[in-house]
């Protein structure tokens, strides 16, 4: 806080006592202030600083065209603050266009790596199908019309990488992966001199290889994949970095269920147990790691509960109930894995002969679950093998008998 506040208070000093310096020099500095404002959460003060920056940047966009460039990177830079994200979509838009306005007009290597670089933030932040445009747009540049040497492999390898995240999201598995392969190829190249900055992005291009092969069904590339990742995270978390722990949390839990759709059930439960032994010692330092820890009992305990281990599936979902409860009080969107998690628990608690338990638990979930029948329920469609929905099916019949109009209570949800 203290080293943020001596910036913005140098950088204003700067911009006050201005006018012996260069209108564009001021223009950096009302960028770097904003940015130092945002960081301390003066959002009215950012907002301010950014929409001077703003002015001046388009005052000396008209003066001359050769200060272009300076208004999209302003446009882009600021578009990344906190402060101006309801109205990054709209800033992002018109610094590209004032990009690719410029290279229209002298399309000159430098001019095409400016727009790369403003291709390469807009694709990272975009909410949407613009994600791919432009990222896709950025790796035409970078494969058809810049040579290798003009792209630093830093803002080459992300782009790739935001890339596949962008394929990925819109179900081209295809694409996605090779874009992701070849992220992960240029962050191993880097990481041989500088592991320290670079093996966490590999580990992180590794998992999402794996992430994407598993879609794709190629189950063994996406093994192959998880493996050299977690090697990675285990290989760095000693030496400190809390990132690292995160991502390998991510990379076995990923990996249980590509066991798990594997059909490797012995190779799914071991890992399942180890994602779940090494995020318990880390559930107490951060909400974080518990929402991790409780996926991880979750998918654990669903491939316990799948492949009859109904007394293991049982000990983890009762350990993660505690965990979704306090979760779901607090994120309506956490709700419907309670639901998940109780139904799963009422079976097999009821396949266990623990009848009475089944049925205290088989209550809450009907409850929580407006009496229907859970959506995605391993029995569907006639549900005569699931302890819960049967109740869901025979309170809505009765309820039909009755003439209570309960049709309600037979449908998915």
């Amino acid at each position: 806080m203290e080293q943020f506040l001596d910036q913005a208070e140098i950088l204003l000093r700067n911009v006050v006592q201005s006018h012996d310096v260069s209108t564009l020099v001021v223009l950096h500095c009302l960028r770097n202030l904003a940015n130092v404002l945002d960081n301390l959460k003066l959002y009215d003060e950012c907002r301010l600083t950014g929409n001077c920056a703003l002015d001046l940047a388009e005052a000396l966009g008209r003066r001359s065209f050769q200060f272009r460039h300076e208004q999209a990177e302003t446009l882009a830079l600021l578009a990344e603050l906190s402060v101006y994200h309801p109205h990054a979509r709209t800033l992002f838009i018109q610094a590209v266009s004032i990009c690719e306005e410029v290279v229209a007009n002298d399309a000159s290597h430098s001019n095409k790596n400016r727009l790369l670089t403003v291709l390469g933030r807009a694709g990272y932040w975009a909410p949407d199908h613009l994600r791919t445009q432009w990222l896709g747009h950025a790796v035409h540049l970078m494969t058809k019309e810049l040579p290798p040497t003009a792209v630093h492999p830093e803002l080459r390898s992300s782009i790739y990488n935001n890339y596949g995240a962008g394929l990925h999201q819109l179900k081209q598995y295809a694409n996605a992966v090779e874009a992701f392969h070849e992220a992960a190829s240029i962050f191993r190249t880097l990481a041989v001199n500088n592991p320290v900055k670079y093996n966490y992005n590999l580990a992180k291009s590794l998992m999402n290889v794996g992430v994407t092969s598993d879609k794709l069904g190629k189950y063994g590339d996406a093994i192959a994949a998880y493996k050299e990742s977690l090697e990675l995270c285990r290989a760095m978390s000693g030496q400190g970095p809390p990132q690292y722990n995160i991502q390998m949390a991510k990379t076995l839990c990923n990996y249980v269920v590509t066991l798990e759709e594997f059909n490797k059930v012995s190779q799914a439960v071991e890992v399942g147990k180890e994602a779940i032994s090494y995020l318990r010692n880390l559930a107490q330092t951060g909400e974080e790691f518990a929402k991790w820890l409780y996926r991880a009992l979750h998918i654990y305990s669903r491939v316990c509960y799948r492949f009859g281990e109904h007394a293991e599936a049982v000990l983890a979902y009762q350990e993660s109930i505690p965990l979704r409860h306090a979760f779901a009080a607090r994120d309506s969107e956490e709700e419907k894995y309670l639901r998940i998690t109780l139904h799963n628990v009422a079976n097999s608690l009821h396949a266990l002969d623990k009848y009475s338990e089944a049925n205290a638990t088989a209550i809450e979930a009907l409850e929580r679950n407006h009496g229907r029948v859970l959506k995605g329920c391993n029995y569907a469609p006639d549900f005569r093998l699931c302890f819960v929905c049967q109740r869901a099916m025979i309170s809505g019949v009765l309820q039909l008998l009755l003439g209570n109009g309960g049709v309600g209570g037979v449908g998915k949800n």
